[in-house]
């Protein structure tokens, strides 16, 4: 016979026949309360390989954390039977309604660690919730990839990849996103078993590479020669942030070969004054106060080289302001020899970059696609990173990235 606190406890806990509260402890010091739920046997179980109607073989103590109940630790306890079948003598544990199988916790308690972890580092919800942070990763694991199982990818005909460093040092990862912006596959490395990884994954949810037509990265060799071998009827157009990250670096090394000689020279008052400008000069001319402005023609008239470096920095970042793509070619055509003409060492490597990607470059007008959606992404990622202080593991950084960017989680 069931007491009113069985039957109050059965009912918040969304339990029915066979399932009901057998029994309900709360401990001396009144922080933890264990409810003991048990089966009156009135169920009929198959067998999940051949079908066929399984007895009873013996039963298992199984215990659950649940969310706290008053400011108490709440804990589930249940003798699990386990079945076995007179065919192929499979012996399966029957499942149980208020947890997955294999699973610690109950569905309860591991929403509310999934809501926790997606607003705060995941170490901040294991004192929260006083338990181990390597279970609350198997949580977020298995929250992520059953979720990521919906993802549908056969609608999927251009995607964005980037590269963001997952730790200190050379290690990184890449992550594609699709045209609404959303995370669809993160792996390890930035070469070309990477975008065959990603090929795979996409074959696996739906998509195929033949129905690929445009890809906007940056200009990595393994982006390269990976996008060459498993898309190569893709239009790629490389990324006009990294081209002008490309320029605005030829325009430093134009300030600090100027600085340098200046040193060299004695005028340290002149040269310390140039030091100050770094980013001054890197910035785009439009975005600048007038006073800004006024400084940075005195640098120019009083620096020919760095004028004529910036000069050019300010016309290669017009050519996505033209209207055609025959436009944008010649004036692109024109920067090249302007460029060439001048003789500028700091020059030398953006030269080089653009004449060898010139078409990709100009593919922009036909995709209209750039990586600043990617900069977006990795801005929130490297949020993320910080205010967990890193990932010493790979894995859960790209699983923190399908939680916060796939829009599936």
């Amino acid at each position: 016979m069931l007491g009113n606190a069985e039957k109050l406890f059965t009912k918040f806990l969304h339990l029915e026949d066979p399932w009901v509260v057998s029994s309900v402890i709360v401990d001396d010091a009144e922080t933890r309360v264990d409810i003991r739920i048990r089966n009156n046997g009135r169920f009929e179980f198959f067998c999940p390989d051949c079908g066929v109607k399984c007895r009873g073989y013996d039963k298992r103590e199984r215990e659950w954390q649940h969310s706290d109940l008053f400011d108490m630790e709440c804990h589930i306890h249940c003798a699990v039977d386990r079945m076995q079948c007179p065919k192929c003598s499979k012996v399966t544990m029957l499942d149980v309604p208020w947890a997955d199988k294999g699973s610690g916790f109950t569905l309860l308690f591991e929403a509310r660690a999934v809501l926790l972890m997606k607003e705060m580092p995941v170490n901040a919800t294991e004192r929260f919730l006083n338990t181990d942070h390597r279970r609350l990763w198997n949580i977020l694991d298995r929250h992520v990839e059953d979720r990521m199982k919906d993802l549908d990818l056969s609608g999927l005909t251009r995607f964005y990849v980037d590269e963001t460093a997952c730790k200190r040092g050379h290690d990184y990862i890449s992550i594609f996103a699709d045209e609404e912006h959303r995370i669809i596959f993160v792996t390890y490395g930035n070469d070309s078993s990477a975008v065959a990884r990603f090929r795979q994954h996409l074959e696996e949810h739906g998509g195929r590479a033949e129905n690929i037509r445009y890809i906007c990265c940056d200009m990595g060799k393994g982006f390269q020669s990976g996008i060459a071998m498993e898309f190569p009827d893709a239009i790629v157009t490389y990324d006009r942030f990294h081209v002008m990250e490309h320029m605005t670096m030829a325009v430093d090394r134009s300030r600090r070969h100027e600085w340098n000689m200046l040193r060299e020279s004695g005028r340290m008052r002149e040269a310390t004054n140039l030091k100050g400008q770094r980013f001054l000069l890197l910035r785009n001319h439009d975005n600048l106060y007038m006073d800004q402005k006024d400084r940075i023609s005195d640098i120019l008239s009083s620096h020919p080289e760095i004028g004529t470096v910036y000069q050019l920095k300010e016309s290669l970042r017009d050519t996505w302001d033209y209207e055609s793509k025959y436009d944008a070619a010649n004036h692109l055509l024109s920067w090249l020899l302007t460029a060439e003409y001048s003789g500028i060492g700091a020059l030398r490597d953006i030269i080089k970059l653009v004449d060898n990607h010139f078409n990709e470059i100009l593919n922009w007008f036909d995709s209209g696609m750039s990586n600043g959606v990617m900069e977006g992404i990795n801005s929130v990622i490297q949020g993320v990173k910080s205010r967990a202080r890193g990932y010493r593991d790979w894995r859960n950084l790209r699983t923190m990235c399908y939680l916060r960017s796939s829009g599936l989680c």
